[in-house]
Order: C-alpha cells, then structure tokens, then sequence
C-alpha cells in the first residue's frame, strides 16, 4: 500500500514555509544521504528541469547510468513508498515549479487594486502585502541552512579567491546590490552582466581559483543555465541562490540556498532575495572583522579628497 506524499512537499503553487519544502528542496536536504549513484539521479533531475522524473524507471536509469533499483531507493530515501508515489508527487510540484506571471494572474483571479475615496491605495491590499512579505521573510529565515550559510560567507570572504556575481533580468539586482558591498570589503570582486557579451568575457578569466555566485530564479533562464554549466565545466566553485523550487543550476552548484518568492502581485518577489544579500553582506562583514576597516578608509579617501573629484577649474 502506498504511503501518504511527505508531508514536506508543497501542494499550493508560490507557497513554502519553514515546515513544507518543494521536491527540489527535499532532495537537497537530503542529499547527505544518498549515495554516489543516487547523487547522480539527483543531478539528472535538475539537470533536466526535473522532468526526467516523468520517464520509466529504466529510463531514469539509463540516463542517469545507475541501475533501475538505485531509481526505487532514491525515491524510498525522500519518503515515498515507491517511484509511483514520486512522481505523483512531482506533478504537483511541477505546476508551480513552472508557473509563470499569466498564470499566477489567472488562477489567483488577481482584481485591480481601487484607490480609496481620498486617492490612497486600498488599505487591503497594503495589509495584505505586509502580511505575505513577512511570512516570506519568516519562511526564508526559518529554512536557512546554518552550516550551507556558514560555508558561503566564508567563501565570500575569502580575499585570495578572485568572486563574481551574476544574475537573470530581474535577479542581476540582487548580484549588482552584493558586489557593491562587497567590493568595499575585500578586492577581486566583479559582478557578470548577464548580457551574452558580458558572460562570453567572464568565461574567458573563471577557473579553479574563482568563486561565482549565481542568482536564478523561476522561470530560470536557459541562458543561465548553460553559462552556469560552462562556467561548472572550468572547475569554479559555484554558489545559487534561487527558489523553493531549484533552478537547474542546482545540478552543478556546490552551494545552494533558496528565498521564499511569494508576493501580492502576479510576479515573484526579490523581497526574501534582498533580505538574504543584505543578510551576506552583514555575515562577510563579521567574519572578516577589522580587515575590512583599512580597505573602507581608503576608499572613504578616495571619494572624499581625489584631484579628479573636482570641477575641472584650473
């Protein structure tokens, strides 16, 4: 008889609390405990956007080159009672995985928002925002991972590691905002353009020394994703940030966290993204101490008294 879906997968598009995870976030919690063979149908996974999850057995298999009973153990080590029941619970996972702004709108019935009778905004809407970005925020900070947190800011913090950051159309906000704090901090620290020319540049410096810290989020940008393999492929070390639900990168990152994207509107929030920055950006403050003070002070110098500061009077 088949067991209940692990209570730990999500069933409502767009929502993920501190006790409900996304299939994507399940495997990555639980990836500790997989072995090497069951790694790589973890990685076939979100290579593919989770829709190898849909083939036979066999097929899963094949691609993934492990055997058929590595496939029924994999989905017996996330909590379900056979392959069935996973992709059962797959398909529920997938619908918001890929749920786009169109969608959101239509199936939240999303009505105009109507000013009051003084021009202000509707008050229910300013409460109902209030209320979602801070259970987002809650949900965020709740499901944070210490020892992956920990790990990050090290890496960010480490001045003798060259770090570039880079994001999507909306998420390059988030790579643009840590860079610059972090460039304050400590040297080596650019950010990608997520141009095609800007990414093409990068490739020709990353290596084995680099650390890349990519934000991608849902609808996740082939783009991205392929950067992201190439970049994988030149033996960076690589940290994501993305979604409840896993953006493809995850299959070659070596770090990952997620922010809770739910918003008052149609589109995703970067809310619980920023937050997470600014949550960094304070971490690699503390972890490199007063190293950072020199560093700051000649930049305040620089700013304050530099000869080309001026206006160009003689």
């Amino acid at each position: 008889m088949s067991r209940e879906i692990p209570n730990q997968i999500i069933t409502n598009a767009g929502t993920a609390s501190a006790d409900q995870a996304t299939l994507g976030e399940l495997i990555h919690q639980r990836s500790g405990d997989f072995t090497p063979a069951e790694r790589k149908v973890a990685r076939t996974l979100f290579a593919t956007n989770m829709m190898a999850g849909f083939d036979t057995v066999a097929s899963l298999a094949q691609k993934a080159q492990v055997s058929g009973p590595t496939i029924v153990r994999f989905a017996n080590k996330l909590g379900f009672a056979g392959y069935p029941d996973f992709q059962t619970a797959l398909r529920k996972d997938l619908a918001a995985r890929i749920d786009s702004p169109l969608s959101m709108f239509r199936s939240r019935s999303a009505a105009p928002v109507k000013p009051a009778s003084n021009g202000a905004a509707d008050p229910d809407i300013i409460e109902s925002a209030r209320e979602i970005f801070l259970h987002s925020l809650t949900a965020t900070f709740d499901s944070l991972p210490r020892a992956e947190f920990d790990a990050i800011v090290a890496l960010l913090a480490d001045t003798k590691r060259p770090l570039w950051t880079t994001g999507g159309r909306f998420s390059q906000a988030c790579a643009d905002l840590l860079q610059g704090h972090l460039y304050q901090m400590r040297p080596k620290c650019r950010t990608i353009p997520y141009t095609t020319e800007g990414r093409d540049d990068a490739l020709l410096d990353l290596g084995p020394r680099d650390v890349l810290m990519i934000f991608d989020f849902r609808r996740y940008q082939k783009n991205t994703v392929a950067f992201a393999e190439m970049a994988a492929a030149q033996n960076v070390t690589m940290i994501l940030v993305t979604d409840p639900w896993l953006s493809p990168v995850a299959h070659v990152a070596d770090h990952v966290l997620t922010t809770d994207v739910k918003a008052p509107s149609p589109y995703d929030s970067m809310v619980s993204a920023m937050a997470l920055v600014e949550l960094l950006v304070a971490g690699v403050l503390k972890y490199m101490g007063q190293g950072t003070e020199k560093r700051l002070g000649r930049l305040e110098q620089l700013r304050l008294g530099a000869a080309w500061h001026g206006d160009g009077a003689e």
